[in-house]
């Protein structure tokens, strides 16, 4: 699953402090995804993006516990124009979970934090308790709510699945309470598979099919029915020729992750593979697509 910043969230974790120093920037709204990046490789933690009313621009801060570590994080970006204040210290963890509430990521699916009481209105609605922890993916990302929507286009009944880059395993929960009878997760972080595993069981699975590997991990002549796979762009590429050959005939394709800018090279490794588009979706700057293969 693609590995963005992390979604209205913050510092977790860190050592209790008296003050906390906070910077404050901005940058162009079409910028901040690569320089989310940028600050994250330079040692940002987590970012808070902030409400703005210039849809131009994005507004966003990080907390440090010390004003020399702020310094060394803001000075490689003046074009963010940082501005840091003092703060005092509060309990973040505690901040977070007060503030907490279910997520709605497609019309059938919501996610809510363990300590969180919901009830949907829809009975056909899909609840799932889930909390992130150190894998990636509790619903809130246009890429993940894309794949929800597109997979309830799909019948899962008796259906095996497999989703790639699996993170906490909420698109697979989400199939196995759709119908299908298996879906298996893959994930090559092995920091995420008890996070995994407490998942399914916290929502009533006996086990995740989560196995930690690469695509090869699958002996010759395995078949999904349905695929899913939300990946960047150069996280997806190399997987190809394994997808093609997982995906059994007649079977179903979601791929998310994808920049709209760049969705022609995905629509041309369809034609080339004999893949063809059901449906697509588009949310922000993100592409979403199924294909089925004839």
């Amino acid at each position: 699953m693609p590995r963005h910043k992390p979604s209205n969230t913050y510092i977790l974790g860190m050592k209790k402090n008296e003050v906390w120093y906070k910077a404050q920037g901005s940058c162009a709204t079409n910028r901040f995804e690569l320089l989310s990046f940028q600050l994250f490789e330079a040692g940002v933690v987590t970012l808070e993006e902030l409400e703005s009313s210039n849809e131009k621009r994005t507004d966003f801060c990080f907390y440090t516990d010390s004003k020399e570590e702020c310094a060394r994080l803001t000075n490689p970006f003046p074009e963010c124009k940082f501005q840091v204040v003092e703060e005092e210290a509060k309990d973040w963890d505690q901040w977070w979970r007060d503030r907490a509430e279910p997520v709605a990521v497609s019309p059938r699916l919501w996610v809510r934090p363990p300590w969180v009481e919901f009830t949907p209105e829809s009975p056909d609605a899909v609840v799932l308790e889930l909390e992130a922890k150190t894998a990636f993916g509790t619903g809130e990302h246009d890429t993940t709510s894309s794949t929800a929507w597109l997979m309830e286009e799909i019948d899962f009944k008796n259906k095996t699945v497999l989703d790639i880059g699996t993170g906490t395993g909420i698109l697979a929960m989400f199939a196995r309470r759709l119908g299908a009878k298996l879906a298996v997760g893959t994930e090559i972080d092995p920091f995420a598979l008890s996070c995994i595993a407490e998942n399914f069981e916290r929502n009533g699975f006996k086990t995740s099919a989560a196995v930690l590997g690469f695509l090869d991990v699958f002996k010759d002549g395995v078949l999904f029915d349905v695929i899913l796979c939300n990946m960047i762009r150069s996280e997806l590429w190399p997987l190809r020729d394994e997808i093609e050959e997982l995906l059994a005939l007649g079977g179903e394709l979601i791929i998310s992750g994808q920049l709209v800018s760049e969705k022609h090279y995905v629509l041309d490794w369809f034609k080339e593979a004999g893949l063809s588009v059901a449906s697509e979706k588009v949310s922000g700057e993100w592409w979403s697509v199924r294909a089925q293969k004839k």
